[in-house]
């Protein structure tokens, strides 16, 4: 049985006032050769971006100009096995109880996305997700693995799928080249839905598996 590793990173804010995001998506980057993916940032920041970026903490698709964008998708797309998976939430339509409760809404999407990808995947393998631990402030005390992992075993359940061996692990994205390469794929769906622009998506179109629109 594989090890699938699962980087999962949102775009866009769970705002609802003036000046908020229209989306926001949360994505998944699946692979089993998380080893290379890890590399791409370190790949970039040797191969095009000056000596005077080169400490930058983390690489993020919001700040990097077009040429650092479509060279981290590329590399991306270069892998042997990739898979990209994700959901877009249109927060216009969000049920009110879900808008007033942040934390309660990314694990409701984060819990269908890592259910959607278990139904693509099949017994193929197990998964080992990876969360970023700073986004949304949770506080510490917030026990986001343990949240949920018992939120899709009750899913699993509900939908009679068997269940799936899997781990959570949640760590600063800055320490984790997995993660940061997550945050350009899931920056190029995102901005293809806020801003009508398809062009980086496109060159990650055909490693999409999963694309489900909500709302």
């Amino acid at each position: 049985m594989h090890i699938c590793s699962v980087y999962v990173d949102e775009s866009g804010d769970l705002g609802s006032g003036k000046g908020s995001s229209k989306y926001i998506t949360i994505g998944a980057l699946v692979t089993t050769q998380p080893e290379r993916v890890e590399r791409i940032p370190l790949r970039i920041r040797k191969r095009r971006l000056k000596k005077s970026l080169q400490r930058k903490p983390e690489l993020k698709f919001h700040n990097s100009n077009p040429e650092i964008r479509k060279g981290m998708l590329k590399l991306v797309m270069a892998l042997e096995d990739v898979a990209i998976a994700s959901i877009i939430v249109n927060k216009a339509g969000m049920p009110p109880g879900l808008k007033q409760s942040p934390e309660r809404f990314y694990d409701f999407i984060c819990c269908q996305l890592l259910v959607e990808i278990m139904k693509s995947r099949g017994e193929r393998c197990s998964l080992r997700a990876v969360f970023d631990a700073r986004p949304h402030n949770r506080p510490p005390s917030y026990d986001f693995g343990g949240r949920i992992g018992a939120m899709i075993e009750k899913e699993l359940s509900r939908t009679g799928l068997p269940p799936v061996r899997m781990e959570i692990s949640v760590i600063d994205s800055r320490n984790s080249g997995g993660l940061q390469t997550a945050d350009f794929v899931v920056g190029s769906i995102q901005r293809k839905y806020e801003r009508n622009d398809p062009s980086y998506y496109r060159t990650i179109a055909p490693a999409i598996i999963i694309e489900k629109r909500l709302f």
